[in-house]
Parts: structure tokens; C-alpha cells; sequence
């Protein structure tokens, strides 16, 4: 069993960072011991969880969490034993506020004892602390264990160990097989990610440490090599797991470099090859795809600190050349633009913004500029030409967009004509019908306005999903009140024909029942036939009330569930739901 005053030790270290989180910030209540040793809390997450631990005096003997972390002990049950254990402190303080203080005999210690039989026992953890404490009180005994240990740690980091290939290994020994999916016919592997960082840890804290006592280049390996290994293991999985973080020991790593580069003993050949190798680790695609850790951030600061000005724009233009066709070329000519003003170079600043105005978020960033500077004209005409690029390469997206900066524009200026025109391009080859219909029937004058519609609404290719929520088409007829367009809206639908009923035959059942019923009948025949289960039956339920709503359609929904039950009188579960009718 564990003990509870220094299980600490047995919990992966970013675990137990977050329980002490949840705990100091109070997220733990309604502590109790329901009986002795026997614990209950509720933890304040994501939501609220549940806890149990059982105690056998000082040791820890189970515990439990309902949360959906599957290893081996999670946050919620660290913060729990820290207010256990805190809860005990007090208990036992005010307990002993009451006792009367004897001093007992000292321990007499038997000084023929096999010392190393005494340490294969010792807990390593508490050894650790009292080598710490003790070499903290005396001076002698930390100059002994430093010429000891240290001089051992640096003379072997030099000659035997390689910190690249250890930490590598790490992330090698850490996969597992695991049972395959296809039963076998292919492996399949994992990795133990909470192993890894345990032991990053402890590599970039060495790190720290090199980099203190002036070992520069194994500061450097490891530092690099935490990237590249990251880089190069990372998996999606990371991205959903709130209790691993691969991007903290990114910065760190991140962090240490920028050390290196700012410390007196770091020469420029050492400089120069941190440079060489971030730029091979910033073409790793797992830094961009999954915004993991911006290296070309780190990249360009320590290029920028270490090289003069024309070098650093050697390295931006050589990125943009090797970067032409990423997603996020924007960034790199951005840096260049900034390195160009600070340099006062305004003019190439301004002639690299004219290069790559093709890109959408350098012309967004101009356009924005214009606004700003009230030069609407030079605006709509960057806007213009960038409508233009987005429609040869059939981006929709970006097409809608601009639309909606040259609205805002013309919104700003009152240009009423251009409004009108602008939200009509934006309601026929964009989302949002509604917003642009509305904003346009307050525009149009009263007398245009039926035939205006009547056109945009033919030149629209609406969606033709339908579900709960609406459709933009239909609620168009609802507002204009045209109940044959909606009708024929209804009938013609090929998606989700009974939820649009449901959603949208009340505002019929003064006109079109008797053909809302017929559709309503045909439709539940075939879902009845076609599906089974209680959900089916709970949505069958819920469209035979619409239908019972219009008119005749009482009748038609007690015929209809008299043939259900005949049919489908073996189906308990639909049988129970039809007894409501």
C-alpha cells in the first residue's frame, strides 16, 4: 500500500501538478469520512466527479473516480488525498494543542548496522529529501557531494552519454502493441505518453542544470532533441487529453535555446548550428498542422538576435521560397514585413505587402489598414480584386467574405444602392438568407419589393437540409405568408420531408390539410416500416400530434394508429408510446 504522506511519489508528475491545482483553488467539497477510513469527495472539473478513497490508518489502500480518465490515478483523486491529508493535519493539531508535551529519550541507534542493507530499503524519494536538507545545512558535505556527482555527471556527458539517443529511446521503448482492431491481421500500436513526459522532465530540468555549470552543448542536444522527438511522435490523441500537454515541453525546450543564445560561453558556431537545426525541425508539418509550438517564431528570434539584419532576411526569404504552397505562408511574409519597417526599409515593406496580396489574410490586413485610414475606394478596389482571385479559384468562402467587408464599407458610408446590391450577392451565393432578407426588405421600397424577391429568391439555390431548426427558404414563405410556396416547398423536399412537416404545417392548416395529411400518412407508413426502436417510436409520436393539429386531422391520426396497432402489435415498445392517442 501507498502512504498517504508521501504518495506524491508514486503519481506521474503532471498528474499530481493538476491535483494540486484542484486543490489549493478549493475544488474539492463535501469531504467526509462516511466511516473510518473510508472517504468520499466531489471534485469540481469539466463536471462534477465523484471520488472514494479507502485508508487503512496512513496508508491508502483504493481509490475510485467516475471521471473518463482511464489510467492509473487521475487529478481529481490527487486533490482529494492532499485535502484527506491537510483535513488529518488539522484534526491532529488541534488534537495535540490539548496533550501535554513529554519529552521522551532520545533513540539510541545501533551504529553496527549494515548501511547498505539500510539503504536497499530506504524509500528513494525521502533519501533524496534529506541528502537535500542535510547538504543545505552543511556546507562540507555539499562540496563533498557535488566534487562527487557533478564532476562524475559532466565528465560522463562528455565522453559516454548521448542525450539525443536516450531521449529518442524514451519515445521508442514507450510504444506498446496492443489487441488490433482486425482481429489481428495487423498490428497496432500505442504509445504510453504520461511515461514519456515523466521523463522529459527530468531531461530538461539536466538541461537546465548543464546549461548553469557552462555544459552549453548538452543543453543544446537535449533541448533540440525534445523538438525533434515531439515532432516527430506527436499524435492526435495528445490533442484531446487535458492532463498532457507535448506543447508545455516545446516551450521549454523553446525557452532553453533562447538561454543558450543569451549566455556568455555560447559560441557562434554553437549559434549557428541551433539556426541550421530548427530550420530542418521547422519543416516538421506536425508544428503547423496541429499549432503544436510555433517554431519559425523561435526560428526568426534567434536568428534575429544572433545575425545581422541582411542575414535574417536571407533566412525569411528562403522559408517564403520553401513555404510558397503552405497554409500559412501569411506568417513568414508578415515577419518579413515587420523586420523591413523596423528597419525602416518602408518601401520594400510596402512593395513584399504588393507580392503577396494574392494571399487572403495579407489583403485582409491591407484592407483593414484602408478602412482604418478612411480610404474607402482604395478598399473596395483591393476587396474587387480579391473577389476576382477567390472566383477563379472557386473559394467560396473567401468570396462571402469580402462580400461582407465591402457591405460593412457601404454600410459605413451609406450607400444605400451599393447595400442593396451587395446583400442580394451575398444572399443568392451565400448563407445567412435570413439576415439578408430582412436587411433588404427594410432597404427596398414597399412597391419593388414582391418582384425583387420573386427574382432573387429564383436566382438562390437554397439548401435543401431541413431539420428542428428551419430552413431559410421556408421561412422566407412563412414571413411573406406565400402558403402555395411553401407547399410545394414541402412537398418536393427530398431530406428530412418529416421534420420539415412537423416544423412548418401549422402555418397550412387553413389551406392545404387534406394534401398535408395524405403526405403525413404515406411518410409514416414507410418510417414505420423501416424503423424500429423506441427513439423511431418517440418521433412517430411527436408527428402524429403536428398532424393531429389540422383540420380533419384528428380522424386521420386515430385511423392511422388503429392500422399501427394491428400491423405492428408485436412491437411492444410502439405499442406503449401509441396508448397516448
Amino acid at each position: 500500500m501507498i502512504a498517504l504522506d508521501n504518495f506524491e511519489s508514486f503519481v506521474p508528475y503532471r498528474i499530481l501538478v493538476r491535483g494540486e491545482e484542484y486543490y489549493e483553488i478549493g475544488a474539492v467539497s463535501e469531504l467526509e469520512e462516511d466511516s473510518p477510513g473510508e472517504w468520499t469527495a466531489t471534485v469540481e472539473g469539466t463536471e462534477n466527479y465523484n471520488v472514494e478513497i479507502s485508508m487503512d490508518g496512513k496508508e491508502i489502500k483504493s481509490w475510485y473516480c467516475d471521471c473518463p480518465y482511464d489510467g492509473e490515478i487521475c487529478k481529481h483523486v490527487v486533490a482529494t488525498l492532499l485535502a484527506i491529508r491537510d483535513n488529518e493535519k488539522k484534526v491532529n493539531r488541534s488534537a495535540f494543542s490539548k496533550m501535554k508535551v513529554e519529552v521522551e529519550e532520545a533513540v539510541v541507534i545501533d551504529e553496527t548496522v549494515d548501511m547498505q542493507q539500510l539503504l536497499s530499503f530506504v524509500n528513494p524519494q525521502e533519501l533524496s529529501q534529506f541528502i537535500y536538507e542535510y547538504a543545505s545545512m552543511h556546507p562540507e558535505f555539499k562540496t563533498a557531494l557535488l566534487n562527487r556527482f557533478m564532476a562524475k555527471e559532466l565528465s560522463a556527458t562528455s565522453k559516454e552519454k548521448d542525450y539525443r539517443a536516450e531521449i529518442q529511446k524514451v519515445f521508442n521503448d514507450s510504444y506498446y502493441n496492443k489487441k488490433s482492431r482486425y482481429h489481428n491481421r495487423y498490428d497496432d500500436f500505442d504509445c504510453d505518453w504520461e511515461t514519456v513526459f515523466n521523463r522529459m522532465d527530468t531531461f530538461l530540468e539536466k538541461a537546465d542544470f548543464f546549461l548553469n555549470v557552462g555544459n552549453i552543448d548538452t543543453a543544446i542536444d537535449i533541448a533540440l532533441q525534445t523538438l525533434r522527438s515531439i515532432g516527430e511522435n506527436n499524435e492526435d490523441e495528445l490533442l484531446y487529453n487535458d492532463d498532457l500537454y507535448p506543447s508545455d515541453y516545446c516551450e521549454q525546450a523553446g525557452d532553453l535555446l533562447i538561454k543558450v543564445i543569451e549566455h556568455p560561453k555560447t559560441t557562434q558556431k554553437q549559434k549557428t548550428a541551433i539556426l541550421q537545426e530548427l530550420g530542418q525541425l521547422a519543416k516538421l508539418s506536425t508544428y503547423r498542422d496541429y499549432d503544436l509550438y510555433d517554431i519559425d517564431e523561435l526560428l526568426m528570434q534567434i536568428n534575429f538576435s544572433i545575425q545581422p539584419a541582411e542575414k535574417a532576411l536571407e533566412l525569411i526569404d528562403k522559408l517564403l521560397e520553401e513555404r510558397k504552397d503552405t497554409y500559412d505562408l501569411y506568417q513568414i511574409v508578415l515577419r518579413k514585413v515587420n523586420l523591413l519597417t523596423e528597419l525602416h526599409e518602408e518601401q520594400k515593406a510596402a512593395d513584399t505587402i504588393r507580392q503577396y496580396l494574392y494571399l487572403t489574410e495579407i489583403r485582409e490586413m491591407e484592407v483593414d489598414k484602408l478602412i482604418a485610414r478612411c480610404q474607402y475606394d482604395e478598399a473596395i478596389r483591393l476587396l474587387n480584386e480579391g473577389i476576382e482571385i477567390a472566383e477563379k479559384e472557386e473559394h467560396i468562402g473567401t468570396i462571402e467574405e469580402w462580400l461582407k467587408t465591402k457591405l460593412r464599407i457601404y454600410e459605413m458610408t451609406h450607400q444605400t444602392a451599393e447595400v442593396i446590391n451587395t446583400c442580394r450577392l451575398l444572399f443568392v451565393s451565400g448563407r445567412d438568407q435570413l439576415e439578408y432578407y430582412s436587411k433588404l426588405k427594410t432597404l427596398v421600397p414597399k412597391e419593388a419589393w414582391k418582384s425583387f424577391l420573386d427574382t432573387m429568391m429564383k436566382e438562390t439555390q437554397f439548401s435543401e437540409y431541413f431539420s428542428f431548426g428551419g430552413n431559410d427558404e421556408a421561412e422566407i414563405y412563412v414571413k411573406e405568408r406565400d402558403y402555395e410556396c411553401l407547399f410545394k416547398l414541402l412537398s418536393s423536399i427530398r431530406y428530412n420531408q418529416l421534420e420539415a412537416l412537423m416544423k412548418y404545417s401549422y402555418h397550412l392548416k387553413d389551406t392545404h390539410s387534406e394534401q398535408l395529411i395524405a403526405i403525413y400518412t404515406s411518410l409514416l407508413n414507410d418510417y414505420a416500416e423501416q424503423n424500429v426502436g423506441r427513439t423511431h417510436y418517440e418521433l412517430i409520436a411527436r408527428a402524429l400530434l403536428c398532424a393531429k393539429k389540422l383540420n380533419g386531422g384528428q380522424e386521420a391520426v386515430k385511423r392511422l394508429v388503429a392500422e399501427f396497432r394491428i400491423k405492428y402489435k408485436r412491437r411492444p415498445a410502439m405499442m406503449e408510446v401509441l396508448r397516448r392517442f
